[in-house]
């Protein structure tokens, strides 16, 4: 994102805010949907709950509404609705670990996606599989690891931007991402996917 652009983002921000702290009419509304888009797309990948990404989504924005309050413009407010949205998932995405129903292989959203390798004139199927397979693959990795790929692979971040939203140097960011990367190579070319953690924290 270039400066200009990551300005005029925050001037809209801040001014969306003060409309907001002023109780305008469907102010809130708009910052809805402004970052509904991104909340979804992200919570659905973070947690691998693709079928209760709706629900994340209004728990995040009702978090959104509640904290607004005490929201003092320390970070960007997207950096600050990324982290509240990141905060659910993972803890969504524990809640279903331990529930042991967390991507099940008997789910029928799984199932479906060796079907793809069937003979089949789809020029597209062998990348819808290993998307879906790299999907069941990010829910397994650790979080940290996660949340950078993620973020910088998928949503197109920046290292700052990435760095600002999970609190930590850029220097690290970079870290999870090679180490994130590799681990996913790994399992994608040699054909295991492990459930453990073998990824040591930093």
């Amino acid at each position: 994102m270039s400066k200009s652009t990551d300005s005029e983002k925050i001037q809209s921000d801040a001014i969306l805010l003060e409309r907001i702290q002023n109780n305008e009419p469907h102010a809130f509304e708009e910052l809805v949907d402004k970052y509904k888009g991104l909340v979804l797309n992200l919570v659905s990948r973070m947690s691998g709950r693709i079928e209760n990404a709706e629900d994340l989504a209004q728990e995040v924005f009702i978090r959104v509404w509640k904290g607004l309050p005490k929201f003092r413009g320390e970070c960007q407010l997207s950096t600050w609705i990324y982290r509240i949205a990141l905060n659910l998932s993972i803890a969504e995405s524990k809640s279903a670990r331990s529930r042991s129903i967390f991507l099940q292989v008997d789910d029928p959203a799984v199932a479906r996606g060796p079907q793809f390798w069937v003979e089949s004139s789809n020029p597209y199927a062998e990348e819808v599989v290993l998307k879906e397979r790299m999907g069941r693959l990010l829910v397994q990795m650790p979080e940290k690891h996660r949340t950078a790929v993620v973020l910088f692979y998928l949503k197109s971040l920046s290292y700052k931007e990435i760095s600002d939203i999970m609190d930590v140097p850029v220097g690290t960011v970079k870290s999870y991402l090679f180490r994130g990367k590799a681990w996913l190579r790994e399992r994608l070319l040699g054909g295991t996917e492990e459930t453990q953690d073998d990824l040591q924290d930093e």
